[in-house]
């Protein structure tokens, strides 16, 4: 059983429907079409897109998560599958984005050639947005990091950490705790990108980068300071 897939009864309470991140992807992606919802979890954007009128899929290579999504939103697709093997599958699209860390889930060199897929199934002028962890705040990585706890909707703490490992990579662990419960604990391994070195292999894949953020409320990036990055490109061509 998958990390993920363990995780999945879990999610919810760490990481629920947020109106905010909703009102974002709707306001930069195409009114009508199809659009990709690539490493979508328990499926809460595109379903939501599709409750919009959209043609929204959710790709997701974890069992649990692509479970949780049918059963709650009938009204998208979804599939699981590995992003670049489900890209030539599920395109053309009119739109795409990533909610959450899913890009450095991929090693570095994959994370090129999933772009360059990506970029395949996209017009130009199409919009694509990714969120990942803000990596200019930890890298290099030379000791073990720890992000502050996240409060879940019960009163859960969730804590992530990232530990070095070699070749750029790091080791991400989290742990679920209640009280004195520990209800979960996890470990995966991650290829992080300082955010100047996403934006050049964005361009070299075909990218252009328009917007820039330290979240999805609209607030200014601050390298050494915020927690995320969303960023927003458009498909050049």
């Amino acid at each position: 059983m998958s990390f993920y897939t363990e995780f999945a009864p879990h999610y919810e309470r760490i990481f629920p429907f947020r109106p905010v991140t909703a009102e974002f992807l709707q306001s930069r992606l195409p009114d009508r079409g199809r659009v990709l919802d690539l490493g979508c979890a328990n499926g809460h954007y595109a379903g939501h897109l599709a409750a919009q009128g959209l043609e929204a899929i959710g790709v997701d290579l974890d069992e649990g998560m692509i479970t949780a999504a049918r059963e709650r939103y009938a009204g998208a697709l979804f599939v699981q599958d590995d992003l670049m093997a489900a890209l030539p599958l599920v395109g053309p699209a009119d739109g795409a984005y990533s909610v959450g860390n899913v890009l450095p889930h991929l090693d570095h060199e994959s994370q090129g050639a999933f772009l360059a897929e990506l970029a395949g199934v996209l017009p130009a002028g199409a919009p694509w947005l990714v969120q990942t962890v803000n990596f200019d705040r930890v890298l290099p990585l030379d000791e073990p990091y720890d992000f502050p706890g996240v409060e879940a909707l019960d009163g859960a703490v969730f804590h992530r950490r990232y530990e070095p490992r070699d070749g750029g990579a790091m080791s991400f662990l989290v742990r679920l705790v209640d009280g004195d419960r520990e209800l979960f604990r996890g470990e995966t391994l991650l290829s992080p990108q300082l955010s100047g070195d996403q934006t050049a292999l964005h361009s070299e894949a075909g990218f252009e980068l328009v917007e820039q953020f330290g979240a999805f409320d609209g607030r200014a990036y601050e390298a050494p300071e915020s927690g995320g990055l969303v960023q927003v490109y458009r498909r050049t061509g």
